[in-house]
Formats: structure tokens, sequence, C-alpha cells
């Protein structure tokens, strides 16, 4: 029978060590939710006039050419545009191609930034995410999606944290399975059975 994984250090005498974990941390985010909106997207090549659309997705997004006005309560006013690259898929003659293509929306956000004194950079983080419901293709180069759209805004900084351990994680070894009888074995029986 396995044991669960446990720790090598004595969790009821105390803890046995301490770790630094390298990480980002959030300082500040938020959060900008469509549920019914129609974006305009530019693509990087043509996409023929017979060719059907099939879908859109966003792929990845950037805050581009932000600047930041420091507010009295703590607060900074951050304005720039998230531009968001898409891959748009479409079919032609039966065959589907995926194009890129982008978003650009300007936005003007207030965020609590690391301190005035922090040495660390910090960076303004976009990620997006996307359901499409509809779309079509509007011109040579340009595709028009309907759906959802969520895009988070956030305050990010590489940082160092010390955590309290209890020591390295040390793995029961494995137990080998024969097959049959085996779901017995992944699954616990309930009182009853």
């Amino acid at each position: 029978m396995a044991i669960k994984a446990g720790c090598g250090g004595n969790y009821i005498e105390g803890l046995c060590c301490r770790a630094v974990i390298e990480t980002k941390r959030v300082f500040d985010g938020c959060a900008f939710n469509d549920d019914n909106i129609t974006l305009t997207l530019v693509t990087n090549e043509q996409i023929p006039q017979n060719a059907n659309f099939v879908t859109a997705r966003a792929v990845s997004s950037e805050f581009d050419g932000y600047t930041v006005v420091t507010g009295n309560d703590g607060c900074s006013r951050v304005c720039g545009d998230v531009v968001t690259k898409f891959a748009v898929t479409y079919e032609l003659d039966g065959v589907c191609h995926t194009v890129a293509a982008f978003y650009r929306e300007h936005k003007d956000v207030l965020l609590r930034l690391p301190r005035g004194e922090a040495i660390v950079p910090y960076s303004i983080e976009v990620q997006t995410y996307n359901v499409v419901a509809s779309g079509a293709i509007v011109g040579g180069n340009v595709v028009t999606v309907t759906g959802c759209l969520l895009q988070l805004i956030k305050v990010t900084a590489p940082v160092d944290i010390l955590v309290p351990t209890y020591g390295y994680c040390s793995y029961p070894p494995c137990t080998g399975c024969v097959c049959p009888g085996i779901a017995g074995r992944i699954f616990p029986r309930s009182g009853d059975e």
C-alpha cells in the first residue's frame, strides 16, 4: 500500500529550513469583461474574398506605448494601447488556412504600482481570453468577430520570496499494477460495497 508523499522534516517539532523561491509577484490588476463585443481584426496577409471564416483565437497581448501618471492616493493612471494578436482560421476550397491578425484598443486604467524606492523594475502585462460566436471576412485583410472577451491587466515584478519549509519532499516508491481489478485499486471503495 502506497504512503502519501510527504516531506523529510518533522512538522510536529517545527520547521527545518527556509527556501527562497524566485517568482513573479502581481502588485495590482483589473479586468475588462465584454460579453457581446464585435472586434475588427486586421490580418497580416490578404484573405481571398471567396474564403469562409472558421474561427479566431487570441494568442498574446501587450500594453504598447503606455504612459504612467502617479497620483497622490497611491494609484497611478496608466494609459496606452492594448494590442492583441489573434490567429484567424479560414477555409478555402476545403482547406483550412491560419493567418496572424491584431486588434488595437486604447485603455486608461488606475493601478497601484510598486513604490518609488523599489529598484526591481515592474512591467504591465495583459492576458486576453476570447470566445468567438461568429465572424466574417470583411475585406482582404479585415475580419470582424463577435463574442466574449476577457482582458486582465496586471502590474508584475520579479521577486524572491522567503518561504518556511519542512525540507524537501520524499516520495514513496511506485507500486506496479496488474490489469485485473485495477479499477478497485485506483478508486477507494465506499462503505456500502
